[in-house]
């Protein structure tokens, strides 16, 4: 009796109801703690100052940037044929965020050590760089048990949520992140310790709030997967979609543009020479303007579209690197300090226009191409990420200007190839996936 009612309650637990109320407060939960928990460890805010405040060294926050988003797609590239072969999808998930999201606490005993500086930070991006990889496992599973357990008209509240609980949250954590940097009693081992050790209690909640999560019955691929038939079929998908290829070129244009940003706060650090206070409020701005971005992307996407996401962060981008430029024309003498804050706040905008490009693509793919647009979007952008690398060697050897020149230019680019982004024809689904719960939803 006691295996037919334990029969009884699994058979109930699978409806699709049952699930999506067992999934819902799970995944936004793991959602508002993992973008609290990155926001520690943010890798165009907190890093750079970590990395130079230890060598010196632009050509490393460089490295890192590349490493935070080449990890990922590698792994994604690399699991992507296999996505469909998983049998129990929340159990390779969770069990995979809680093997990852604790690395950073490896960083303690590290920082504590009597080794060199440059060893401190090497340690560090190898470590970053199996976080990501860990991350770029779990995503496309992530996304299909998302797609399958949430309703369609239930996805953009949630999505919403995350974005504005996780940036409240992300705001908190700069807070603690700002009050440790400023702390005059702590030396740079101690601040980044407790920095670090925050990112991993924070990220190992988010990876126990997916061990709460359920699946739906879902058919599994038992053929052995051929990698190079899966990655063949590419090329087809560009060419018979042109509107998909151009907002291709336009995501590798606005990864070309923000190859200055893990520069931004630094460039202000060095150009006007500025105070480690100073620099702590430019990293709490930048936080801060991660959560403005998705709310202002979030109203956008709601009133205008969201091709009107991607024209208006490239024409910001555009404008955040030809001030960059002028202000290196004008000099750091007839200028205030101040005239960084609102571009760093751009700079912090700019990085979530991601939302715009996602959900553009889902407006412009059938749903049983969907994944694979996603699939080609990042594997396409995968050798880009390697700019960021290679613009922090330019920084060393040929100064600032260089690269906020090409960044200039990209976004301009970019601008003029956006204007032939139009809102889509026939319904769109992904307007139920808005970085922003609307007022009616909450109804």
């Amino acid at each position: 009796m006691p295996f037919r009612r334990n029969a009884v309650r699994h058979q109930i637990e699978q409806t699709p109801e049952s699930v999506c109320k067992r999934n819902y407060p799970a995944m936004l939960t793991e959602g508002i703690f993992f973008l609290m928990g990155f926001a520690f460890i943010d890798i165009n805010a907190v890093i750079p100052v970590f990395i130079h405040s230890y060598t010196n060294s632009v050509f490393l926050a460089g490295l890192a940037s590349t490493l935070y988003h080449a990890s990922s797609f590698v792994m994604e590239i690399l699991i992507g044929p296999y996505v469909k072969r998983i049998r129990n999808v929340p159990r390779y998930v969770s069990w995979l965020a809680l093997l990852f999201r604790p690395l950073p606490l490896l960083m303690v005993p590290i920082l504590f050590m009597n080794i060199s500086p440059l060893i401190k930070v090497g340690s560090f991006l190898v470590m970053y760089a199996l976080l990501r990889g860990g991350d770029g496992l779990i995503y496309i599973s992530w996304g299909d048990l998302f797609g399958r357990t949430i309703p369609s008209e239930k996805r953009g509240l949630l999505m919403g949520y995350q974005q504005l609980l996780g940036g409240i949250a992300s705001l908190l954590a700069g807070m603690v992140v700002k009050t440790v940097l400023d702390h005059p009693a702590l030396i740079d081992d101690q601040r980044y310790a407790i920095i670090f050790s925050g990112s991993a209690v924070v990220l190992i909640i988010s990876a126990l709030a997916l061990f709460f999560t359920r699946d739906l019955p879902h058919s599994i691929d038992t053929t052995k997967p051929n990698h190079w038939q899966y990655y063949r079929e590419f090329p087809g998908h560009l060419k018979k979609n042109p509107i998909f290829a151009n907002v291709v070129l336009i995501r590798v244009l606005s990864t070309t543009t923000h190859m200055v940003a893990p520069f931004i706060i630094i460039f202000g650090q060095q150009f006007f020479q500025l105070s480690s206070q100073e620099v702590s409020t430019l990293v709490y701005l930048q936080i801060t303007g991660g959560l403005l971005g998705g709310f202002v992307w979030g109203r956008i996407s709601k009133q205008f579209g969201h091709h009107r996401v991607i024209q208006v962060s490239m024409l910001t981008g555009f404008i955040l690197s030809l001030t960059i430029i002028l202000l290196m024309i004008a000099g750091p003498v007839r200028l205030p300090a101040g005239i960084l804050w609102p571009l760093v706040v751009i700079n912090g905008m700019n990085l979530n226009n991601w939302s715009g490009f996602i959900n553009h693509t889902i407006d412009i793919a059938s749903s049983e191409e969907r994944t694979i647009y996603l699939m080609i979007s990042n594997l396409v952008i995968f050798p880009f990420t390697f700019l960021t690398f290679i613009a922090g060697i330019m920084v060393e050897s040929l100064g600032y200007l260089p690269i906020f020149i090409i960044s200039t230019l990209a976004a301009a680019v970019a601008v003029w190839r956006g204007t032939k982004l139009n809102f889509p024809e026939g319904p769109s689904e992904s307007l139920v996936v808005t970085p922003l719960p609307s007022k009616e939803s909450d109804r």
